[in-house]
């Protein structure tokens, strides 16, 4: 009889962690999640993801008759004005820490684009509900966070185990200028020959290469060392990144954030970053919203990327 009724509640626990699991996050109950998780009752107006972050301007370079082969008229130029911000991931307030995240802004007179990126090829959540739960499984109850909740889950579901396996093999970079950055969706890009949109990742890699801290490095640096070797490091020259699209082949997924995309695939170099200027906080307060996309390049098709973009609208006004 108590055997029964043990499994009987084992069976209702994880009954309940299921249902959590399928639950429909909107964009709202996202931001809430975000705001028990990260926010502060003393400070309403504060940033709940990607809280730390600097910002820096420079000029994206477009490759030498680019719009021959990519049928994008806002790259026809030889130089576009851009707004940089390096943040940590979540409400991360030490630099000693793997999440690493850019958001850059390309604008002038021709138009703009906005790019979103994350230091990691793949995301921890492939749609809304997984997304919504990974965050909110982590919301300390009764003042305590339930850690076996949390490994069992990340066993459980795929999304969770194949990042956690993923990050496994991503060190602490030891400088942003060591740092690459992934576009985590698929979007599509006009080609100028057949008209048609092709699907392709973008990346930012460091033209200085990536590299990471060594366990003595670690110890040696300071929670805001990333600041301190951009200010050092542009005294002599700009940071630079070379960006890359890195078309779909005939198998991959295309409409999944964790899907990670294997063996070799065409890329074609678009244009070089170059980061040459600290811009002080101020654009810590600003949006940025990947949808804002130029004329040839489509938007991506798979279920996080509207939420995404709604959700930083929710937190951007609620920070107003």
């Amino acid at each position: 009889m108590k055997k029964s009724i043990l499994s009987a509640c084992l069976l209702a626990f994880l009954a309940s962690d299921y249902t959590n699991a399928n639950e429909t996050y909107d964009s709202n109950q996202i931001a809430d999640i975000f705001y028990k998780l990260n926010g502060d009752v003393n400070d309403p107006h504060r940033k709940v993801n990607h809280a730390k972050g600097f910002c820096t301007s420079g000029n994206f370079e477009p490759t030498k008759d680019i719009v021959k082969s990519l049928d994008v008229p806002f790259l026809d130029q030889k130089s576009i004005p851009t707004q940089v911000r390096y943040s940590l991931g979540g409400a991360i307030m030490s630099d000693k820490s793997k999440p690493r995240g850019m958001a850059i802004k390309m604008q002038d007179d021709k138009g703009s684009w906005t790019m979103v990126m994350l230091g990691s090829e793949i995301n921890f959540a492939k749609n809304p509900q997984e997304f919504g739960q990974y965050f909110e499984m982590r919301i300390p109850v009764d003042g305590k966070v339930d850690q076996e909740k949390i490994k069992r889950l990340t066993q459980e579901v795929d999304s969770y185990r194949n990042f956690e396996e993923y990050m496994k093999n991503v060190g602490i970079s030891s400088s942003v200028a060591n740092t690459a950055y992934y576009s985590i969706h698929t979007f599509y890009f006009k080609d100028k020959k057949s008209g048609k949109m092709l699907p392709a990742r973008w990346k930012f890699v460091p033209v200085e290469g990536v590299k990471y801290l060594s366990d003595e490095e670690l110890k040696k640096v300071g929670d805001n060392y990333l600041l301190e070797r951009f200010q050092e490091h542009i005294k002599s020259k700009p940071i630079e990144y070379k960006m890359y699209l890195v078309y779909a082949n005939k198998d991959d997924v295309t409409n999944d954030t964790t899907a990670l995309w294997k063996g070799k695939h065409k890329e074609v170099l678009v244009g070089t970053l170059k980061v040459s200027k600290y811009d002080g906080m101020d654009c810590n307060a600003d949006v940025y919203f990947p949808s804002d996309l130029p004329d040839g390049v489509g938007a991506p098709n798979d279920p996080l990327f509207q939420i995404r973009n709604e959700t930083y609208g929710v937190t951007f006004g609620r920070r107003q």
